[in-house]
Order: structure tokens, then C-alpha cells, then sequence
């Protein structure tokens, strides 16, 4: 086996891919969980067992925990894959980032120098384009939503304790992923089941400019990284995948034209007169994915395939 990886977070739709990408990579990977698993249902569930297939999982052992910790101690893992985060309501104009921050902080200080104690070579956390300072938006210098205010937070306060433990440290950026496995309430997941209940789904905002990648894209680009910050000393600070960027109504027609094509029926949509301009237009990153070995009619079936099943 591999180097090991402690990758947290690994039962969010996004955590799923960077597990398995990271298993065929070589590494051995280690996903401690929160919650135990009788906590788990419906999305969720069939994530973990489909993780089952590619890692150890380990239950009720939240990051900084004792039972996390543990791990640590016996295990010695190589790195740190740090996925996880408080995003309760994290679309709420309400959501609170500064308790976000605060759960995402909660014994870090600490746990980073045991880390670092333990051997840990490097820790790379999880991004996202709406952050201060990403986006490829130079004039938006703030967090766009509060969320993403939770996460600037966050990855800063992480760098820091990362260097005062002597861990390398990255950050790799998140935007728009789409794939099988996602979350319920994803722009996707709406427009499958408008099509399955006989509808025709609205484009509320057709304008907003995203940077739409494969999960699974994503998950390869994560493990190429990870592997460079163990590797190479110069490597930059911050990885932002790009995939293809487009209006959200180009990918709602995208994704109408590859479902209809493998559901045998006619898959519609219309278009809302956008009045939502609540996010910035455009919200991309500017690293395009390496595509060797990818198969993009085969990531088509099995995500269609998932919606039918």
C-alpha cells in the first residue's frame, strides 16, 4: 500500500470523488467520520458505501476529537486531506460565519501540532470560489456569501496553525462540481426531477457565468495535488481546477441533451428573465484539468444512469 492520507469530510458528495481519486493514486486512505454510522441515511448512506470500496472508514471520530486523534497517533498517516467544514444552511443569507469558523477551528491549534509530532508531512484544505480572493474575480476582494466568509476564515486560520506545526500547506479551490452522488438540492438534482415528475424545469438564473467540473475531474486534480505538496517543496500554495465554464443555462441545456439522449425521452427547459444578481456574474477558476484516460460519454452514462436508478 501507499502513503497514507486522513482525508475528513469523505461523506459529502465532493469528499466521495477525492476518496476514490486519491485510492487510485496509490494512496491508503483513511476517512474518520463524524457521526456513527446509524446516523446516516438516504444521499449520505449510499456515499459511505460506496466509500467502503475504496478506504477505511472509521466512525464517530470528528476532527480534532480523541477517537480522530487516535488515528493519528497509530497510524501515522503521511497527510492531511482536510475536507470537512461546517456548512449547515450554507446558502442561507443567515448562516452564520463566524460559528462556522468557530466549529471548523475547534481544537486546531492543537491537533496541527500533534500532526506535525506524528510525522505528517502536509495538509491540504478545501476551498471555494467564493472566498475572498478567488473566483477569478479581481475586483470582488471580499467573500461573496457568508459561507464563503467562513471559509476565508478558515483557510487562513489553518495556514497558520499549519506553519506554526511545521506542515506544508495547500488549499485547493472548489467550484461547481456536478456528478453522481450529489447532494439532493443541487441545480442538477432539480433538473432530474422536474424531468422524472413530468415537468419542465425553470433556469431561475441563466446568467451566472460557473466553472462546471466532473467530480470525478475534480477528485484526479485533488490527488495530483496532495501528491506534488508531499513531493515538491515549490509547489504553489494554491491548486484552482477549471472545467468547463459556461452560463448556468448553457449547462442546464448540456445536461438536458445528455439526459434525453440516454433516457430516450425529451428533457426541456425554460428560462427565467434573470433578476437574482445576489452572486457575482462570473465565479471561475483558471487551472483547466488534465483529461487523459477520461472517458466523458462514460461519466455521462453512470450519471444519468445514477438519476435513473
Amino acid at each position: 500500500m501507499g502513503e497514507m492520507v486522513l482525508l475528513t469530510g469523505a461523506s459529502s458528495f465532493t469528499g466521495l470523488w477525492i476518496a476514490e481519486a486519491l485510492a487510485e493514486a496509490g494512496f491508503s486512505v483513511v476517512a474518520p467520520l463524524r457521526r456513527a454510522r446509524s446516523d446516516y441515511d438516504g444521499e449520505r448512506l449510499a456515499r459511505i458505501e460506496r466509500l467502503q470500496g475504496s478506504c477505511e472508514v472509521v466512525f464517530s471520530a470528528p476532527f480534532a476529537s480523541p477517537a480522530f486523534m487516535d488515528i493519528v497517533r497509530t497510524r501515522r498517516p503521511a497527510a492531511l486531506a482536510h475536507h470537512a467544514a461546517e456548512i449547515t444552511g450554507y446558502r442561507d443569507a443567515d448562516f452564520d460565519a463566524v460559528a462556522a469558523f468557530q466549529k471548523n477551528a475547534s481544537g486546531a491549534p492543537k491537533a496541527l501540532r500533534e500532526l506535525g509530532e506524528a510525522g505528517v508531512r502536509a495538509l491540504v484544505i478545501t476551498g471555494t470560489v467564493f472566498e475572498a480572493g478567488e473566483g477569478g474575480v479581481a475586483s470582488e476582494p471580499l467573500a461573496v456569501t457568508p459561507y464563503g466568509l467562513s471559509k476565508t476564515l478558515t483557510s487562513l486560520a489553518f495556514r497558520h496553525f499549519a506553519a506554526d506545526a511545521g506542515l506544508g500547506f495547500g488549499r485547493l479551490v472548489v467550484p461547481s462540481p456536478y456528478g453522481a452522488y450529489e447532494q439532493a438540492r443541487s441545480f442538477p438534482a432539480y433538473l432530474f426531477r422536474s424531468w422524472r415528475a413530468g415537468e419542465t424545469p425553470q433556469v431561475r438564473t441563466p446568467r451566472y457565468l460557473r466553472d462546471h467540473l466532473p467530480a470525478p475531474l475534480l477528485g484526479r486534480a485533488y490527488a495530483r495535488y496532495l501528491r506534488r505538496l508531499l513531493d515538491e517543496p515549490t509547489t504553489p500554495l494554491v491548486c484552482r481546477p477549471s472545467g468547463w465554464i459556461a452560463a448556468q443555462g448553457d449547462f442546464a441545456l448540456r445536461v438536458a441533451k445528455e439526459a434525453a439522449a440516454r433516457l430516450g425521452r425529451e428533457c426541456p427547459v425554460t428560462f427565467a428573465e434573470q433578476s437574482d444578481f445576489s452572486e457575482p456574474l462570473r465565479r471561475v477558476n483558471d487551472e483547466p484539468v488534465r483529461r487523459e484516460g477520461w472517458d466523458e460519454a462514460e461519466f455521462w452514462d453512470a450519471y444519468v444512469g445514477w438519476y435513473r436508478g
